[in-house]
């Protein structure tokens, strides 16, 4: 009785084990090779979306560069339809082009108007080697690639398809392909173009771009696979465009190999004419248009050569059946490496890794905040799955010791200041940063000292002495550009010393303690219309300022934000002596004195938030109030000096506002900011300001007047991002001041650091 049924069951067994063997003999086998070309080889995924939807079966693939990506990718499991999708969305542009979404950006001196850094050597004074962090990449392959590659424990014959990836060994002057292994880690080999992506280290030797050596691996498919027929889907560029102003675009006429063609007869090549350069990676859905666009238009050619599959839907079943061998991907643990024992243990404290209650998201966020580490370089993961769970093998690199930073802004008003700034970094058991900064300007300059200590705690914490000096010149009237600006009615310089302490309360905000002692010096007219000879009137304070505040900041860019939020709550205490020495307003040819003691506290909230309506179209809230028992000064200019302003356009930085000046105060505006084209903005905004206490001129001196209008002010500017910073154009208006107006072209950041009386 039990014969029969064996013998049924054995020979179905024995027809599941051959079918797939007697589906492919019945056919030619046909092999695809993905050629290198950057942005170009988006076109790949259209050309494999083609060959899909025609039934035309791919029996494996061999890929570099960018082919490499696209083709692992494809023998991971992704449909070309899930590719597709990828290539038009921000993250991806993250990944290729090493700018951080804006979730995993952490600007560490959101004060600084610095434009460019350069990080040097103090032993050889060396210079990074490449261009952008490839940290966005490296992630997503790890995590995207590594079940994958675990469900076919780690050999490249099990992946979906089998699958080659060709990279160059610059030691050895010659192409290397990758069979098995870490499969995230050979495809980001394979990409790593030089001076654009640093190399990948594997078995102790660099491996850089396959395309160095060989760009159109056909020799590659014969000698691995030896497919019935070889398609070639290839996007380099038609010819070395040395004229290009593109520096990648040089480089790779440089140092690209093409391979020549194979005059084989199963060879069939789909070149596709893409007017798409090598970084232009904006094109990428155009790309994979006219990809699908020409391999169907191929495929039409070529239908009596190409064999179909019988089955309409074998492609998806073999895919789902792949995907349903793979695991999620969750870290069990992290080694660090790279760095001495000193070095690691900061490593460590930064990532704060907590195994299985770290979910992926923290973790991920945590690896980029260690990348923007001032000590940390090179952040490179990998990933080896090991009884179900995933470890990250995590080599970083100490950051180089020197940095120098470049920066200010060129403005149509004669307010142009230069920026400087060198840092030493010293990294060991206590990572300290010695840096000396400086600002030339004719209205604004400064000159700054300051050591930051990175204590070792399980939360960041910074102890930074600071020595500051810094001058303001305030002019009746802005003449013009790079024309000498005349009068100064107020000059006020500050002198700081002492200690700050800030403790990180998360990824984006932390408490900051201060410790100061202040030495100011204000220098006003009596009147409007004055001359040099006039006499002055001088205000000094020299105390000491004590106090904490609340700062949490996500805005995506420093000078105008579209997203993101920055929150500011604080209180400081001032104690010291106030002396003056000034001309009184009822007495003529008079002059009179004050000196005593005195004591004031201060607090403050701030709020800028922007929501995001569109993908083009931001709008935001800015609120601001102010808080203290501070008393007036013995002058109407000398009170405005010392009081805080409320300023949230760059003119009102550099303007001496009298009717939003004051010791208490409440604010609010509305921001909008859409995005037109080829990345130029347009920013509308108002604002309104309400004193408690005016401070006004009368005929004995200031006053307060607790009756204070609202007043408004308003603004509009069209601004782009450069790499050197901002550069935007732009019109202000500020209700009843002395000159309302204020027009200006601005190149670069406004942007100051923030003293203890401001």
């Amino acid at each position: 009785m039990l014969r029969p049924l064996h013998a049924v069951l054995c020979a179905i067994g024995i027809a599941a084990i051959i079918q797939p063997c007697l589906c492919q003999e019945d056919r030619p086998t046909v092999g695809l090779v993905l050629t290198g070309g950057g942005a170009r080889g988006a076109a790949h995924v259209g050309v494999l979306l083609a060959l899909e939807d025609s039934g035309i079966p791919i029996d494996y693939v061999v890929g570099t560069s960018v082919g490499a990506h696209v083709g692992g990718y494809y023998a991971s499991g992704w449909s070309p339809k899930s590719m597709w999708s990828m290539l038009g969305t921000e993250e991806f542009r993250s990944r290729i082009t090493g700018r951080r979404l804006h979730e995993f950006t952490f600007d560490t001196e959101p004060y600084s108007p610095s434009a460019l850094s350069i990080r040097l050597g103090t032993d050889l004074g060396d210079i990074k080697g490449h261009v952008i962090s490839s940290l966005s990449l490296d992630w997503s392959l790890m995590e995207e690639l590594t079940p994958a590659c675990a469900a076919a424990n780690s050999n490249f014959d099990s992946l979906m398809v089998p699958f080659r990836c060709v990279a160059s060994d610059v030691l050895a002057k010659t192409d290397t392909v990758f069979s098995q292994g870490n499969l995230a880690q050979s495809i980001r080999a394979s990409m790593s173009f030089p001076f654009y992506m640093q190399p990948v280290w594997i078995d102790g030797r660099p491996f850089y771009d396959g395309g160095l050596y060989n760009n159109r691996p056909v020799d590659v498919m014969i000698e691995h696979f030896d497919p019935d027929i070889i398609l070639v889907s290839g996007v380099e560029s038609a010819m070395a465009d040395f004229n290009s102003d593109d520096l990648i675009s040089q480089l790779e006429a440089l140092v690209v190999h093409y391979a020549d063609s194979d005059s084989s007869n199963r060879v069939l090549e789909i070149d596709v004419d893409l007017d798409v350069s090598t970084l232009d990676f904006d094109g990428s859905i155009h790309a994979c248009e006219e990809g699908y666009a020409q391999g169907l238009a191929f495929i039409e050619a070529h239908k009596m050569d190409l064999p179909r599959l019988k089955e309409s839907n074998a492609i998806a079943h073999r895919r789902n059946q792949f995907i349903s061998k793979q695991s999620d991907f969750e870290v069990n643990n992290i080694q660090v490496s790279g760095l001495d024992d000193n070095q690691k243990g900061h490593a460590e404290r930064v990532l704060n890794f907590r195994g299985e209650n770290h979910g992926i998201g923290g973790l991920k966020r945590r690896l980029f905040l260690l990348e923007s580490d001032p000590f940390i370089g090179r952040v490179f993961p990998t990933a080896q799955q090991r009884n179900g769970a995933i470890d990250i093998q995590l080599e970083a690199s100490a950051e180089r010791d020197l940095e120098l930073k470049l920066g200010g802004n060129i403005s149509s008003q004669g307010l142009s200041m230069g920026y400087a700034a060198i840092g030493l970094n010293h990294f060991s058991r206590l990572p300290f940063t010695l840096q000396l900064t400086s600002t030339i300007g004719q209205f604004y300059a400064d000159l700054g000292l300051g050591i930051k200590l990175h204590l070792p705690s399980k939360s960041p914490i910074v102890f930074e002495p600071v020595l500051n000096f810094r001058r303001w010149n305030y002019t009746r009237k802005l003449v013009g550009f790079l024309r000498e600006i005349r009068p100064t009615f107020f000059k006020s310089s500050e002198m700081e010393w002492g200690g700050r302490l800030e403790i990180s309360s998360g990824l984006r905000s932390a408490f900051r303690l201060s410790l100061l002692s202040l030495n100011t010096k204000d220098i006003t007219y009596t009147d409007w219309l004055f001359s040099p000879e006039d006499p002055t009137n001088d205000d000094r304070f020299l105390g000491s300022q004590m106090g904490m505040t609340w700062l949490h900041n996500s805005l995506n860019h420093r000078q105008f934000g579209t997203r993101g939020q920055r929150i500011e709550i604080g209180g400081h205490y001032f104690h010291g002596n106030y002396s003056s020495k000034f001309s009184p307003i009822d007495v003529s040819n008079a002059r009179d004195s004050v000196d005593t003691d005195v004591a004031f506290l201060r607090g403050h909230a701030r709020l800028q938030s922007f929501l995001s309506l569109t993908d083009n179209w931001a709008v935001g809230l800015n609120a601001e109030c102010r808080l203290s028992n501070e008393k007036l000064r013995t002058t109407y200019r000398g009170s405005l000096a010392q009081a805080p302003s409320y300023n949230p356009m760059p003119g009102g930085r550099v303007l001496f506002l009298e009717n939003f000046s004051a010791f208490n105060y409440r604010a609010v505006g509305l921001i909008t900011d859409m995005e037109l084209l080829y990345g130029i903005h347009l920013r509308t905004e108002i604002h309104a300001f309400k004193a408690t206490n005016r401070i006004t001129n009368a005929d004995k001196g200031p006053r307060l007047i607790p009756d204070s209008p609202v007043f408004w002010m308003t603004g509009a500017r069209l601004w782009k991002e450069l790499p050197v910073g901002p550069i935007s154009m732009g019109v202000e208006y500020y209700e009843n001041e002395r000159y309302p107006v204020f027009f200006e072209v601005l190149l670069g950041f406004r942007l100051f650091q923030p003293g203890a009386r401001r």
